[in-house]
């Protein structure tokens, strides 16, 4: 039987950090796009033009590479910014606190309910 004391059980209700389930979704996928219409731009330009096949495909694989390198840039720039933004939204909105009279409510309806259910196990 394995050890899986490395394993992070996460109760529900509470939420991850960002930077801990988005990692790099935003850049690769902006990579990739890019990436994919500088090809398929290439090709379609070259058989419009009506260059050879090899020649369409060097220069497509060319763009391909150019296009998703760019692609990187900017997914990580947009990616810093937006994780910018989010902090600083968390920082100027924090999470409101519960009111002490709301609080007390909430103990009072507590011990109520603990009380009706002891009740109920004693008749």
């Amino acid at each position: 039987m394995s050890d899986y004391s490395d394993i992070e059980i996460v109760e529900d209700g509470t939420t991850l950090n960002s930077s801990e389930y988005l990692a790099d979704i935003p850049t690769k996928l902006t990579s990739g796009v890019l990436g994919l219409m500088g090809f398929m731009t290439a090709c379609l330009v070259g058989l419009l033009a009506g260059n050879p096949g090899i020649i369409i495909l060097g220069r497509a694989l060319i763009a391909m590479l150019c296009c998703a390198f760019v692609g990187k840039v900017l997914g990580a720039v947009g990616e810093v910014c937006v994780r910018e933004f989010v902090n600083l939204y968390k920082y100027d909105r924090p999470e409101p606190t519960m009111p002490q009279q709301l609080a007390d409510l909430d103990m009072e309806k507590q011990a109520h309910e603990s009380m009706v259910k002891n009740m109920k196990k004693a008749a």
